[in-house]
């Protein structure tokens, strides 16, 4: 063969590389397992991903539902298990702190197959990927991992956040319950409030999943009321539009969680 069809043919492979999907499914695997995209008080908070047959990226963690770090940004394209509202929350609930499983059964309710499944080695070890398994190394994983694409409000219920984005600054305030005749901020039990959260994932019950549904339940109730106090005290523009993002966001995933737990 020659020098020149050699070069040729080693260019068109990494072509072809760059364009597979699994290509960018992986970085986007490796960006949202990045430092800075997970919270230090998320104890063992990891995201699975997977490509499916048809080229689709689906993105699970093993936190509550429709749960996003504030931080993250998910482009555009990729699903997230936990926000498909074409799947009962109920059944959503029922794989709410079993990522592996979550991305599995979101290909079969959309009658597809999943092609290959993304995660660090650990998160493997207990669980059947189902498809091919692609290892993230400590190599793999950036140190910064933000993407452009869409906020959590965005992501999960895209046409509030679509109508919040259209409203000015002064009428934000119409948005939110009134204020609390107590001018005191309300005692701030977050932290609290969020070990009871992640302590179900250290468990081995049968029923850690609806434990930690309960008290992720607990804790989006308190994050609602603290985003309103916020909103409704802000010095700016911004903060405010910020806090009454995180009250509707606190809201929609409250009552999912809620639904999830009735069903």
């Amino acid at each position: 063969m020659s020098a020149a069809r050699a070069e040729r043919d080693a260019a068109q492979n990494a072509t072809k590389r760059n364009s597979d999907p699994l290509v960018l499914a992986r970085r986007i695997a490796a960006a949202l397992n990045a430092p800075d995209m997970l919270n230090v008080e998320d104890y063992d908070f990891y995201w699975i991903t997977a490509l499916t047959a048809d080229g689709q990226i689906v993105v699970a963690n093993n936190y509550g539902l429709a749960y996003m770090p504030a931080q993250v940004r998910l482009p555009e394209h990729v699903k997230f298990v936990s926000a498909d509202e074409s799947i009962p929350a109920s059944e959503r609930a029922s794989f709410a702190i079993h990522p592996m499983v979550a991305v599995q059964r979101w290909a079969q309710h959309h009658d597809t197959t999943l092609r290959a499944v993304i995660g660090g080695e650990e998160h493997f070890a207990n669980s059947d990927a189902g498809a091919h398994k692609v290892v993230l190394t400590p190599e793999d994983i950036p140190a910064k991992g933000q993407m452009a694409g869409r906020d959590r409000l965005q992501v999960i219920a895209p046409q509030t956040a679509m109508r919040l984005a259209g409203f000015s600054d002064a009428d934000l305030i119409n948005i939110l319950p009134p204020a609390s005749a107590d001018t005191n901020p309300p005692e701030d039990r977050r932290m609290e409030l969020w070990e009871p959260v992640w302590e179900p994932l250290c468990s081995s019950a049968s029923d850690r999943g609806q434990v930690h549904l309960q008290a992720f339940l607990e804790y989006a109730i308190h994050a609602q009321e603290c985003a309103v106090y916020e909103a409704h005290t802000a010095a700016d523009g911004p903060g405010q539009r910020r806090a009454v993002a995180d009250f509707i966001y606190w809201q929609h995933v409250g009552q999912l969680v809620a639904d999830g737990l009735d069903g």
